[in-house]
């Protein structure tokens, strides 16, 4: 079967190897029972509805959607799908196409199709021929340097790309005309850098995040879900009124009109805009609501418009009363309903209002505006009066700063003095009663970066406190990424009560997904923080089984599962935002992303003894030989600026020890025994009189920065090196660990061969005295026993002999 260069999008056309009722997903695939399974022959998308869904991927993308722009391309991306989510097909065995017995993962499949898209729309407008078996080497090469050239850049990124030239390629005796027939292996693309898998985390980025991430766990945490409670715990807000539920005022009309001695008042005569008969509707307002509002039935207001024409209808109906406009307020005296309640007196209002802006943390919310003047635009701060109020006279808050009396503008210009004192918040745009902070003076007490101490909130609002929230969920998520090296799509299925013990220690229960038929449950060691981490999480979530989900808002349900990308770039940007006033160090702008913990913590672990061994275990990465597998070896392999990070730490230790010493020697006690012990009293003195001529209070300074000291005692002491045993000041012609060696080869001391009692490099240090004693007393109890035979007694005296030496001038001279 061939097709023209383009086809008429919306034509439909059968497949060569499928048939259209041919279910998508088999049981291989996990099915989930009493769900409908997509069929071949749906062409828009797949619902993956009937497969169980990882929580780290969003409901919207558990789907396969395919191309609709021309129905070539449709029909080929849904033979492709169809083959790799059914790898044993008839059809495929039959044409030869074997593939592993695994169905392809749906999100796989998913970016697959999109690739197949991108190349189908490049290739339509290329105008190439439709049929792939027409395509060389040189198309295939024009494509991928086109991905290159839109910002695709390294191997690695066109690694999607070529895996769907592959599977054109492998499934062209499949596909229905055909499929590649040039090997996309053999083509290369000039300017594409190969790139590292997986990067790790940067140290200067790395170290900073992983404090953050602990700081709101440990110490901000409470704060925020104590704040969280007392939001949830409010009384809920009435809900909107609906067609089948009436207003209160709506109500309040029927129920007044109700009255057959109810009467509408109407002018008498005309007054200003509104003609004689024209209903009074600021007085109706109030004698319906009992004097609470006089703007219910104003005509700007949308839910007036039916009140307005139910009153016009009783009024033709002739049940008016005409009042002159002196006449209304005493209509309002002798009709008011009684409610119960009464006015609060002036005073109070007064009193309430100054008790509330005595208080400096209660900022007033205002409006800021620039506007023209003769020299230059001025700043105007405009009090946002319908919020102010709430805050200041409670939620039913009565109508106490009005401009229409003269105590409400005697209030109006308190508040007014309060802010151009600097009493204020700006709450730009259209802000509600939930962009309003409130004082936080019980949130915790923080070092801030100015040099203040105090709460490292001052005030949260409940958008606000939406933020922090998301902030601390991310600061989690930071934090179990990194110390469990779990997957993404394993941490997103932690589950309430994951907390268990594996083999007596500590570890989180979860599933593994990746590489497995079906999820599998599996346990990874963790530490006590990440347990603290987790009972935080825990409290996060108000999902009924896992910990990671949306942060919905109050009477809505969460979903599980979120975007581990998002959370960890708006923790990064939430902390940098705030640093001034927490107290936390500003994080380096960089891309981090969920597989780098992973791949970070394994170059940091791989650095400890037998740590290879322990990280194949803890990545779950199948053991391909008897002690650890090769890709764990690989994985863990550190780059250069960890490398650069691993020396500076030993740099640092080895310059604090420097510092120790020198500040022991300028005492004038011996800080070492042993052969080389007169040499290092010698380095360590001339560095104690330089240092007396420059200052005397160097030496405190040197104390203070262990690696300045390491800058000024390296140059008296350049051959120094550290040891358990003793330290070595080398030099190559009185060794004895190299002096075996061919001199080409005596370029440094080799440890193990070592020989601290002996050679005349070795000065053992107070530090060192309880090996050398230990040892000692351990010879001395062996040498005890009588059934020892000849040759093995001379071996173990000879060597007490030998730290005999030792151990007296360490008991003696130290």
């Amino acid at each position: 079967m061939t097709f023209p260069a383009a086809s008429r999008p919306g034509a439909g056309m059968p497949a060569q190897a499928f048939a259209d009722d041919e279910p998508v997903f088999t049981p291989a695939s996990g099915l989930l029972p009493h769900m409908s399974v997509p069929v071949f022959g749906q062409r828009e998308r797949w619902s993956g509805t009937c497969l169980r869904r990882p929580s780290n991927v969003t409901p919207g993308n558990w789907r396969i959607a395919f191309p609709l722009f021309d129905p070539v391309w449709n029909l080929r991306a849904r033979e492709m799908a169809f083959a790799l989510l059914n790898p044993t097909h008839p059809e495929l065995r039959a044409a030869g196409a074997f593939r592993p017995a695994q169905p392809a993962h749906l999100s796989t499949v998913r970016q697959l199709v999109e690739r197949l898209g991108v190349l189908g729309r490049w290739a339509l407008g290329q105008d190439l021929p439709g049929q792939l078996p027409l395509w060389d080497a040189d198309i295939l090469t024009a494509f991928l340097t086109s991905r290159v050239s839109a910002g695709t850049s390294g191997e690695l990124s066109l690694g999607s790309y070529r895996s769907v030239l592959a599977a054109l390629h492998e499934l062209r005796d499949v596909l229905t005309g055909g499929g590649l027939t040039v090997d996309p292996a053999a083509v290369d693309v000039a300017g594409t850098v190969p790139t590292t898998p997986t990067r790790p985390i940067a140290p200067a980025v790395w170290w900073p995040l992983l404090r953050a991430a602990w700081t709101y766990i440990d110490r901000f945490a409470d704060d925020v879900l104590t704040a969280r409670d007392e939001v949830l715990a409010r009384p809920a807000q009435p809900e909107p009124p609906t067609a089948a539920s009436r207003h209160p005022v709506d109500e309040c009309l029927e129920r007044w009109l109700a009255d057959p001695a109810t009467r509408i008042p109407v002018h008498a005569a005309a007054f200003r805009t509104s003609a004689a008969g024209t209903p009074m509707w600021s007085v109706i307002s109030l004698l319906i609501t009992d004097g609470a509002n006089h703007t219910a039935l104003d005509s700007g207001r949308r839910a007036a418009a039916p009140r307005r024409r139910r009153i016009l209808a009783e009024a033709a109906r002739g049940r008016t009363l005409p009042l002159a406009p002196g006449q209304a307020q005493s209509l309002l005296g002798a009709q008011r309903i009684p409610t119960g309640t009464s006015p609060r007196p002036a005073a109070e209002l007064d009193a309430a209002l100054e008790t509330w802006l005595s208080d400096p943390t209660h900022l007033v919310p205002v409006r800021e505006d620039r506007i023209p003047a003769p020299h230059g635009p001025r700043t105007v701060r405009t009090p946002r009066w319908a919020l102010l109020a709430p805050l200041v006279y409670g939620p039913n808050s009565p109508a106490g700063i009005t401009a229409g009396t003269a105590a409400g503008r005697r209030r109006r210009s308190m508040v007014q003095a309060a802010v151009d004192a600097g009493q204020f918040q700006i709450l730009a745009g259209q802000a509600h009663g939930s962009d309003l902070p409130r004082p936080t003076p019980h949130f915790t007490t923080v070092d801030r970066a100015d040099g203040t101490t105090g709460p490292w909130r001052t005030h949260l609002s409940d958008r606000e406190l939406g933020d922090e929230l998301r902030a601390l969920q991310g600061a989690l998520y930071c934090f179990v990424a990194a110390l469990t090296m779990m997957r993404d799509s394993e941490i997103q299925e932690i589950r309430r009560g994951a907390l268990t013990l594996h083999y007596g220690s500590p570890a989180v229960r979860s599933y593994k997904l990746k590489n497995e038929p079906g999820p599998a449950e599996e346990k990874w060691w963790i530490i006590q923080p990440v347990a603290t981490a987790l009972a935080v999480l825990e409290r996060l979530s108000r999902h009924p089984t896992h910990l990671f989900t949306t942060l919905p808002a109050p009477g809505t349900a969460a979903r599980r599962g979120v975007s581990a990308p998002r959370l960890i770039d708006g923790f990064i940007a939430h902390v940098n935002t705030h640093c001034l006033n927490t107290g936390l160090a500003p994080v380096p702008e960089a891309r981090v992303r969920p597989h780098q913990f992973r791949k970070t913590m394994s170059v940091i672990c791989a650095q400890e003894p037998d740590g290879e061994i322990a990280l194949g275990i803890q990545l779950k990465h199948a053991a391909r030989r008897i002690l650890a597998n090769p890709t764990t070896h690989s994985y863990a392999a550190p780059d250069g600026a960890w490398m650069k990070e691993f020396d500076d730490r030993l740099a640092t230790a080895a310059a604090a020890r420097l510092t120790s010493l020198l500040a022991a020697r300028t005492t004038g006690a011996p800080v070492a025994v042993g052969p080389a012990a007169a040499r290092l009293h010698a380095g360590l003195d001339r560095v104690a009189a330089r240092l007396a001529t420059e200052s005397p209070d160097q030496l405190q300074a040197l104390a203070a920065d262990p690696r300045a000291a390491s800058d000024v005692l390296r140059s008296e002491l350049p051959d120094l090196h550290f040891g358990t045993l003793n330290h070595c000041l080398w030099q190559a012609e009185q060794t004895e660990c190299t002096r075996h060696l061919p001199e080409a080869e005596r370029g440094a001391p080799l440890i193990g061969a070592c020989q601290p009692a002996r050679c005349r490099n070795s000065a053992v240090t107070a530090a060192h005295a309880p090996i050398w004693l230990a040892e000692q007393h351990d010879l001395t109890e062996r040498l005890r026993d009588r059934r020892l035979p000849a040759a093995r007694r001379a071996a173990l005296r000879a060597r007490l002999e030998d730290i005999k030496p030792i151990t007296t001038a360490l008991t003696q001279d130290l």
